[in-house]
């Protein structure tokens, strides 16, 4: 007995195991001839919150090996003893790596589970667990000669620091002290949670006559037999050391008929037990699932064979007494927090809530990563009714929400689907809940559970509530009430700000990718135009004479696109040149050129629509050349010049056009002629 003599004395567990966690494998490097992996953890919704640790792919195998007893199928990527060197193998294999640990973190259970807690986060995890919980019972009930601490149960909750034993009680005729017990020493192997491994511990006294646990419910004295949970503090444990003797021991005495009642309680540094009775057909999430409560947590859960939903006036009947169980629990100062079908007894037609002591000992609840998602489910009330709305949405499909808020909800009757609604909608968790008065008084209940008002008060007068607590107590509890109100909002508002300020980086990021495309899409636009026009000039080729001798050059406006033609010959201009170029100089017979005089005033022209469009309308003898600035005035009508300079411009031109300054060429077959 010298290991339990020699006891740690260990701080309050500030570790929030429902905080959520992910992974990134960043990059792959080769030591020593094999692969690691370099995975960044992050828990939480800082990025400051996060380490960095080395896996190779048996590591992630063995995690594999470890969650295929929860029947859920993962795309794990398989071995390969061939060319698993080369570097386009190591990126693919470490994209499918990515996408196996994304699949586990995602699923509740497999998240929560001690082989992925130990993966992702093997310096927090590594403490036995197991063994310290055994050590913790066993001195706590060693002095106390009533009960006796058997086998373990193994991993058959979903909480890493809580662990079951089964419990006797020992024989009333022996006279001896606990030290001093005639019964005969012998040892027990428990299986611990730590990767289903066995380990051989000696424990304290049990007898040779005890039945197994599994095949009978009773004892050798006929006693119901009994189920220690030993649970370490959580974060929100507010209660002081000193006071939180006496909370227990006041509320180790409560008496409700939808509320399970308490055996034994006792608590040290470290954390609590509770003793009692053992319900051979399980929780009811164990009904819903038709599994067995022995099994372990991820074989029940995981992937479970049969789901079977309630029928309507049961679901109705148990959500009504949960219902008031959690209103007794609030009307006496003190909040629940941990509703769920894992912590409900259904016996005899009776639903009874069990595990209300875990406000008291401060873990983290079930459904806390699905609440601290909503800034208005801030209160202790809410939370209650949060998690009630979960407990319904599982007795009613059979199955657990996976989310923390339902989509849609369909396949039930109105009533009850406007129940759920306004519980578990997106708006209602975005706007505010339903109070727990106000759900008893929904229309559902009225509808499949009418009676159970009459059938309350006769239970009640049967068996009348209690609870009391002393008035320090009471100071005890309010003020655990708000620090827990308080811790809940301060971490709601991080995930809140962790969320705007991850829609800024996108945004910003979106703008940034925005600008880079339009910028692009500037440059490919002005190198088109480029090379469009030397591609035109290059086609063109050599300056060919028309019939007229007139050359005409074709090029490209770099403003609108456009073709226009210069009555220069061997000349490249742009259209605006071309537009305020004044008219060339007329020549006389002998070729000399003569200055001519400045030109008159340009008298007003007449609305545009009497002016031709073509000098051949108006004049079939007109020059072929001129042609050209009638087209461009066709252009300038249409709207195709982009501005009023320019129409102005051209109309100026045309008007100080001269048509006695052309000279007629003639062409080699005319002379010829002549």
């Amino acid at each position: 007995m010298a290991l339990f003599e020699q006891t740690e004395t260990t701080t309050k567990v500030t570790l929030d195991d429902t905080e959520a966690c992910c992974c990134t494998i960043e990059t792959a490097q080769t030591i020593d001839g094999h692969t690691e992996y370099v995975v960044r953890v992050q828990r939480g919704p800082y990025p400051e919150n996060s380490w960095r640790i080395l896996r190779r792919y048996n590591d992630f195998a063995s995690l594999n090996k470890c969650l295929q007893i929860s029947g859920i199928d993962l795309s794990f990527p398989g071995k390969k003893l061939i060319g698993n060197m080369r570097p386009d193998f190591i990126a693919e294999r470490l994209n499918a790596l990515q996408e196996y640990i994304n699949q586990v973190l995602m699923n509740p259970i497999l998240a929560s589970s001690l082989p992925t807690k130990k993966f992702i986060d093997p310096d927090s995890y590594s403490t036995p667990f197991h063994d310290l919980a055994l050590q913790y019972a066993s001195m706590s009930l060693r002095t106390d000669g009533v009960y006796t601490l058997g086998q373990s149960l193994g991993p058959i909750g979903w909480r890493l620091r809580k662990h079951y034993f089964k419990v006797v009680h020992k024989p009333q005729g022996n006279k001896h002290s606990p030290g001093h017990s005639t019964t005969k020493h012998h040892l027990i192997k428990s299986s611990s949670q730590s990767h289903g491994k066995q380990h051989t511990t000696q424990v304290c006294v049990t007898t040779s006559t005890e039945k197994d646990y599994n095949s009978s419910t009773r004892d050798h004295s006929g006693r119901d037999d009994l189920i220690l949970s030993w649970t370490e503090f959580g974060p929100d444990r507010y209660i002081d050391e000193k006071e939180i003797h006496t909370v227990l021991k006041n509320f180790g005495g409560v008496q409700h008929p939808y509320i399970v009642p308490i055996e034994h309680i006792a608590s040290n540094d470290s954390g609590a037990l509770v003793i009692r009775k053992f319900y051979k057909q399980g929780s009811l999430k164990d009904v819903l699932c038709s599994a067995s409560p022995c099994n372990p947590f991820l074989s029940k859960y995981g992937s479970p064979k049969g789901r079977t939903p309630l029928p309507l006036k049961d679901l109705a009947l148990y959500a009504r007494q949960i219902l008031e169980a959690i209103r007794f629990l609030h009307s006496k100062g003190m909040a629940c927090g941990h509703v769920h079908c894992g912590n409900v007894i259904v016996v005899d037609g009776i639903a009874k809530l069990m595990d209300v002591e875990n406000f008291i000992f401060g873990v983290p609840s079930f459904y806390r990563p699905f609440f601290v998602q909503h800034s208005k489910i801030n209160t202790c009330e809410a939370i209650d009714v949060y998690g009630f709305g979960h407990l319904l949405y599982e007795m009613c499909m059979g199955y657990p929400l996976q989310d923390s808020y339902a989509r849609q909800i369909s396949d039930c009757p109105d009533s009850l689907k406007s129940l759920l609604e306004s519980i578990l909608s997106k708006d209602a968790c975005k706007s505010s809940l339903p109070t727990l008065d106000q759900l008893t008084t929904h229309p559902f209940f009225g509808e499949y559970a009418g009676h159970f008002n009459d059938l309350y008060a006769t239970t009640i007068a049967v068996q009348k509530p209690h609870l009391k607590f002393s008035t320090s107590a009471k100071e005890q509890l309010k003020l655990a009430v708000q620090k827990t109100e308080n811790r809940v909002r301060d971490e709601q508002r991080s995930v809140k700000n962790q969320k705007r300020l991850v829609r800024v980086q996108e945004m910003m990021t979106s703008e940034e990718e925005k600008k880079k495309i339009k910028q692009k899409a500037k440059h490919e636009q002005k190198q088109a135009k480029l090379r469009a026009q030397n591609s035109l000039q290059l086609n063109n080729g050599p300056p060919m004479t028309g019939s007229a001798g007139i050359t005409a050059t074709v090029h490209l406006s770099s403003s609108t696109g456009g073709i226009v033609k210069s009555d220069s010959a061997n000349s490249i201009t742009s259209p605006q040149e071309a537009l305020m170029s004044p008219p060339p100089h007329a020549t006389d017979s002998g070729g000399s050129t003569s200055p001519q005089p400045p030109p008159s005033a340009p008298p007003i022209p007449g609305p545009l629509s009497s002016v031709p469009l073509f000098a051949s309308d108006s004049d079939p003898t007109q020059a072929p050349g001129s042609s050209a600035t009638g087209k461009q005035l066709a252009k300038s009508i249409s709207g195709d010049e982009p501005t009023t300079g320019n129409r102005s411009a051209l109309l100026q031109s045309i008007c100080n056009f001269n048509k006695s300054g052309l000279k007629k060429v003639v062409s080699p077959s005319e002379a010829g002629g002549k």
